[in-house]
């Protein structure tokens, strides 16, 4: 066989800076053909790495005659439909980690390969480099003593990916994404690894994937291990921890450059040596020769992918097929699959189809506003007819840890989506069954959150205005504005010292002026707001800790706070469920149980008015 001719399917950003140039620069290997969704970074991949066809079609790279061989480099959704397409050609496949969206689709891959008699590996590639080799001898040389446990943390303040926490897409959060390397890793230097237990938890509401997960593990050998990932994390750790009876080995795990330091007791050799009389004057005296502290450090790499990709031309060359990795790979996601089924309500199937199985907070909000109604949270018939006739209700009390919320410095308009307590308080079942009732909907949807604060002696108001419109719900279809129920909720005494909000009841029934300008509509200068709604306004006097609930359209606004007292408060909102137009918000659906359905926000349709 001439060279081996690689193809790649996905040549992004992982395949540029992990293995580009490894493809050419490996002996008895070349990069043949790329295929990229965006033509133009297609071309510039094939320009830098040397490829002789740059295109967006994946077929023609796998039917390419002289590619031997198919990076699938893409997001995990599409790994097992390249991976059927390229067996399908009579050719092997190098999948990128983690290889599917779960071990169904590992496993499935494995098997037609094997019918096919055709290689295929995923890309831990780590395990062949020189800093994880040397911990590998380390281990395996027995200088450490007998290995007791293995304690592993990564953690990583929270990150957006796009599809990289698109559980279609990815099959899981950046757990799911990166585990895997040291899975892989603690199998080659321990052996087979023996799932134990584990936990996993969603932290941040903006997405439904897995942040935290703890597990738990064992080998045959009697390692027991316990690793925990957190992408909802503060700071960032990569610390890994190996404890012999003789020595440990303390290293970032991941880093593939960073310095390896291992540390002995001599006193711990001896005394077991001289206890057990199973080792002979002349190791103990070579044992005792031993630092106390050592460190090993290694360059950085260029293509950490090369040595796999050496391995595997190398097999491919050979014309014998090792199973190897791809058996690896599947113990690896066995355990990855063991530790994720009960969060995601098992991974078999499209499990990505059925979010509503998922223990993510956003399930969790509708779980516990499942169910009747309790006495204490329902609205009687005339509190329900005096929100349709005023367009406001409340005082009432929010259940929830609202003690606990901190008012931020930036306020930002989707609070709920970063910070778990916001997202708590704000689905909260004595909020949100109390709007469901007053809107006439089992269903709802949070997509506003905001902090309203006025500090101490300031000279800002707020004039009168009415929410509607882009930022508080956006348009229909046709044009119209879509209603929607606010919550203010007092984290502050508020009265009229220091500004509490005021409404002008039944105001809601049309909207007024220049709507779209909110504030800024200038209602009052236009006389649009007559005398004598001014002097039917209502200030919303709270207690900390208490909420109003009331039609956005009401009219409303609040003054100057001359007063030595803070105003703080959170601003929650919801829209009813098939109304989720408002393209700067991520809606939050919130199943409400057993509420009686009515029309009742859109029975005086205003936009007639």
């Amino acid at each position: 066989m001439t060279d081996i001719g690689w193809g790649i399917i996905g040549c992004g950003d992982v395949a540029d800076r992990k293995a580009g140039a490894a493809f050419n620069d490996t002996p008895g290997s070349r990069l043949v053909a790329v295929m990229r969704r965006d033509e133009s970074a297609a071309q510039q991949f094939a320009d830098k790495h040397g490829a002789q066809l740059a295109t967006t079609d994946a077929a023609s790279v796998i039917e390419h005659p002289d590619v031997n061989i198919v990076y699938v480099a893409t997001p995990p959704a599409l790994h097992l439909e390249y991976a059927l397409q390229v067996v399908a050609a009579g050719k092997a496949c190098l999948v990128e980690k983690p290889a599917g969206r779960s071990l169904e689709e590992l496993t499935r891959m494995r098997e037609v390969f094997r019918a096919a008699s055709l290689p295929v590996y995923v890309s831990y590639y780590r395990r062949h480099l020189p800093r994880f080799l040397k911990v590998k001898e380390i281990v395996q040389s027995g200088a450490l003593g007998e290995i007791s446990t293995v304690t592993y943390l990564m953690s990583k303040p929270a990150k957006t990916k796009a599809w990289k926490l698109d559980v279609a897409a990815s099959g899981g959060g950046h757990f799911y994404d990166l585990s895997g390397h040291m899975l892989d890793l603690f199998e080659d230097w321990f052996g087979p690894l023996q799932f134990a237990g584990g936990a996993v938890r969603n932290v941040l509401p903006e997405h439904v994937a897995e942040d935290v997960v703890s597990l738990s593990f064992a080998t045959e050998s009697g390692v027991v291990g316990a690793a925990h990932w957190n992408f909802a994390a503060s700071h960032s750790r990569d610390e890994l921890t190996i404890e012999g009876t003789f020595g440990r080995v303390i290293m970032s795990g991941t880093s593939t450059s960073n310095p390896v330091r291992v540390e002995y007791n001599n006193k711990a050799m001896i005394r077991l040596s001289q206890s057990k009389r199973e080792r002979i004057v002349s190791e103990i005296k070579k044992r005792l020769k031993i630092k106390e502290k050592r460190y090993f450090r290694f360059d950085g790499l260029d293509t950490p992918h090369g040595p796999l990709i050496g391995q595997i031309v190398e097999q491919m060359h050979s014309g014998l097929m090792d199973d190897t990795n791809i058996e690896s790979a599947l113990r690896t996601a066995t355990v990855v699959d063991q530790v994720l089924a009960p969060y995601y309500g098992g991974r078999s199937g499209a499990f990505w189809e059925r979010p509503q199985t998922f223990r993510s907070l956003q399930v969790q909000a509708s779980e516990r506003n499942q169910g009747p109604i309790p006495d204490e949270h329902t609205l009687t018939q005339q509190q329900l007819e005096a929100f349709e006739k005023d367009g406001y209700l409340g005082p009432f009390t929010c259940d929830g840890a609202w003690d606990k919320l901190v008012v931020p410095v930036k306020k930002g308009r989707q609070r709920h989506m970063q910070e778990a307590d916001v997202f708590t308080v704000s689905t909260d079942p004595s909020i949100v069954r109390r709007v469901a009732q007053v809107m006439g909907q089992s269903n709802i949807s949070l997509f506003k959150t905001r902090f309203v604060v006025k500090l101490p002696n300031t000279d800002t108001d707020v004039a009168w205005h009415q929410d509607s419109g882009a930022r508080n719900g956006g348009y229909t279809p046709d044009g119209k504005p879509v209603p929607t129920v606010v919550v203010w909720l007092a984290l502050d005494d508020v009265d009229e010292s220091n500004a509490c909000v005021q409404v002008i009841p039944g105001s809601h029934t049309r909207l007024v002026g220049d709507f779209s300008m909110r504030i800024r509509a200038e209602l009052v200068e236009k006389g649009v707001i007559s005398e004598e709604q001014l002097n039917s306004a209502l200030p919303m006097r709270l207690k900390k800790g208490e909420f109003f609930i009331f039609h956005a359209w009401v009219l409303h606004g609040s003054g100057v706070n001359g007063s030595d007292r803070r105003r703080a408060g959170l601003n929650v909102r919801f829209a009813p469920t098939g109304y989720e137009f408002d393209e700067d918000f991520t809606y939050v659906p919130i199943e409400c149980g057993e509420v009686p359905v009515s029309d009742r926000i859109f029975r005086n349709e205003p936009w007639a008015a």
